[in-house]
């Protein structure tokens, strides 16, 4: 009976090790135009972790989450950046007056991010809705206003032509609709449309011209950049390291478990003092300290250590050379001279004091006797 398992056993081992070596670089693209793509995340079968594949179009070298395009990865934070349709509501004398976004990411490792982005309306006598859902309904929005004697501000959002709301975190749906009041249609500015979108906050400044006419969704093509978190699996780090059922993802040593902040499951870090992908068997690769003076000061000998480094000063020399260049004990030596030769010539100083004293008593005890 053994001899019928030994094939299947080693069968499946054998399968085991291709895949693995597949999901780990071997005939996988790690690159689609500009942007690296790294494991969790992969574009064949078999190269990237569940929920956690993408699409390249070679034809346009752009890389996409289904349909919606990504411009940036982050595997340390968890976080992509990928391009957001806007929502518009213009005059009536536009064939397209107005549109409404939905973006759905429910039963994938996506939600949106509530710290990166902010939930951003432009345009005049305008209200934006976003409604978004995790568990439960969720709804905000935002009012902006103009009239002829409302003064606009670049780098200002907050009513006047432009206006903006934080998020919940965790929302894994939104839809985002714009309604006009009244008032649009009569002011002075050359404002037909506005519009809605969630954008990363980093990466949009309002400005006067945004308001004029189409040209801010033009020039942006139509979506702007909004940032997603990721996770991996949906349970936190205990329930994944002690559960042998379960893949766990932080494959390298010197690598930690951390749970998601936004939303179920964990990601993976590279330990202190190590860098590189903690996804990947022998990903974590030890952080040279000595090359980068910048970051990790020192001003004595400086001596990498796995994980760490140490920095101590010259023979001859001492001080914290952490903080500051060592000094030579000679040095010290002088330093130490001038302070007791300091301390030497005020003790002087008050021994003439106390003698003064005491003779000016003595004199006045003399008077004294001779008057009497």
């Amino acid at each position: 009976m053994m001899i019928h398992k030994l094939p299947s056993l080693l069968l499946l081992l054998l399968l085991i090790i291709a895949t693995a070596a597949m999901a780990f670089g071997q005939n996988c693209t790690r690159r689609c135009g500009n942007i690296d793509v790294p494991y969790p995340f992969g574009i064949e079968p078999g190269c990237h972790l569940d929920g956690l594949d993408l699409i390249c179009n070679v034809t346009e070298s752009k890389l996409y989450l289904g349909n919606i395009q990504v411009i940036g990865m982050d595997v340390p934070d968890g976080e992509i950046t990928v391009y957001q349709p806007m929502s518009w509501d213009c005059n009536k004398s536009y064939d397209n007056a107005n549109a409404s976004i939905t973006m759905n990411f429910t039963g994938s490792p996506y939600t949106v991010s509530g710290t990166r982005n902010k939930f951003t309306a432009i345009g005049c006598n305008t209200i934006a809705l976003f409604v978004g859902a995790t568990n439960k309904s969720y709804s905000t929005g935002c009012v902006s206003v103009c009239n002829d004697n409302t003064t606009f501000s670049n780098g200002s959002c907050s009513g006047n032509g432009c206006c903006q709301t934080p998020i919940l975190p965790g929302l894994q749906y939104f839809n985002i609709t714009l309604f006009s009041f009244p008032g649009r249609e009569s002011n002075s500015w050359d404002n037909p449309c506005s519009f809605a979108f969630l954008v990363d906050d980093s990466r949009y400044t309002f400005r006067t011209p945004d308001l004029h006419e189409t040209d801010f969704f033009y020039r942006n093509h139509g979506q702007v950049p909004m940032v997603l978190d990721w996770s991996i699996g949906d349970v936190g780090c205990e329930e994944a390291t002690k559960n042998s059922t379960s893949y766990y993802a932080c494959r390298s040593n010197n690598s930690s478990c951390l749970n998601a902040t936004n939303g179920l499951g964990y990601l993976c870090n590279c330990s202190r003092g190590y860098q590189g992908n903690p996804y990947v068997d022998g990903g974590c690769e030890d952080i040279n300290e000595c090359d980068h003076p910048e970051k990790y000061p020192c001003h004595g000998l400086c001596t990498n250590l796995p994980g760490n480094y140490s920095c101590t000063c010259p023979k001859g020399t001492s001080g914290d050379p952490f903080l500051s260049a060592c000094q030579s004990y000679s040095s010290s030596s002088s330093s130490k001279t001038i302070i007791i030769a300091s301390v030497s010539v005020g003790g002087g100083s008050v021994l003439v004091l106390v003698a003064t004293v005491a003779l000016w008593r003595m004199v006045k005890q003399r008077t004294v006797r001779k008057r009497k």
